[in-house]
């Protein structure tokens, strides 16, 4: 009879534990999808679903207020945690305010909202250690020019700290080499403008060694550019333009299969998803859990990066 008990007692908790968690729903507010945000947030939501909770997921499509209003709805639908992927860092406040004054734990991942008052903690990658990674390399093969050494930078969306911080990394890691021309070309992270600003920089300056490319997804514009000019080269060979890029999507894992680009730093996108969840999980248990969480990239060349396939997110 005791055991009989015993078993019941257990069934109970178990079915109880389970009602428990199917009535904890994340609300995930996603800026908009593409490539590697979808990869983040198809791990979010099979973590999520590992541990029992349901997902609401709202999309932007890059406009930030829309973005408030989705959160606002959020908020609504009785959410216990929302993980946000900001359009724009510098509008989304308010609208986390209320859900901080609603009692809801506020986990950005991917961006980083370092001046919010009301985010709890955040998880993304270490685009600083991203972009020196891919500078280090970049400042190793431009040691060997003599004279001026003329880099491309294809920076990103400056509203975005993923974009700020790969241009700030980058930057500090060439800073030993001397004679540096650096020619910027905002992109926004919108390929057409890498494009044009691309073919621009290329015409202003007949000879260029580097360029750098925030997202690798922008790498196939340098490629158009270069044949168009009859001056892609091969990695390693005479003539080529070094070509970095950070991201780790198809377009640079086979840019630099091929030996069109030199390296990419390729991005950890199931883990930061998954550690998403947890942050979340533990917020709503009331636990203390870091500020900024970061991920940190590794960098393949064209050398390493077929071996490394499964390791790459935009290549599975």
């Amino acid at each position: 009879m005791k055991k009989l008990l015993a078993l019941l007692f257990s069934l109970t908790f178990v079915m109880n534990s389970a009602t428990a968690a199917e009535k904890i729903t994340i609300g995930l507010a996603v800026d908009q999808l593409f490539e590697s945000r979808v990869a983040e947030n198809d791990a979010i939501k099979d973590e999520a679903a590992k541990r029992g909770y349901s997902v609401i997921e709202v999309v932007a499509d890059g406009d930030a207020q829309t973005q408030n209003q989705q959160i606002q709805s959020l908020i609504t639908q009785g959410v216990k945690a929302i993980l946000v992927c900001a359009v724009d860092q510098n509008t989304i406040e308010r609208a986390l305010m209320a859900a901080d004054r609603a009692g809801i734990a506020i986990v950005a991942y991917d961006r980083s909202l370092a001046k919010s008052r009301v985010v709890d903690t955040f998880v993304g990658p270490d685009s600083l250690a991203d972009g020196r990674l891919a500078g280090a390399y970049t400042a190793k093969q431009l040691a060997k020019v003599k004279g001026e050494k003329v880099i491309v930078e294809l920076i990103g969306a400056l509203n975005d700290q993923n974009g700020i911080d790969r241009s700030k990394g980058f930057r500090e890691a060439i800073e030993g080499l001397d004679n540096v021309k650096l020619i910027e070309v905002p992109t926004d992270w919108d390929s057409a403008r890498a494009l044009s600003g691309t073919q621009n920089a290329f015409q202003a300056n007949p000879i260029v060694h580097s360029v750098f490319a925030a997202t690798d997804t922008h790498i196939p514009s340098v490629e158009t550019v270069l044949t168009d000019l009859g001056k892609l080269k091969p990695a390693g060979t005479d003539g080529h333009v070094v070509i970095t890029g950070i991201n780790g999507s198809l377009d640079g894992y086979q840019a630099t299969s091929k030996g069109i680009a030199d390296g990419i730093v390729v991005m950890n996108l199931d883990k930061i998803g998954r550690t998403a969840v947890d942050l979340a999980e533990k917020l709503i248990n009331g636990e203390t859990v870091e500020r900024r969480n970061v991920v940190s990239g590794n960098f393949y060349t064209t050398d390493n990066i077929q071996q490394h396939k499964d390791a790459i997110w935009g290549a599975k």
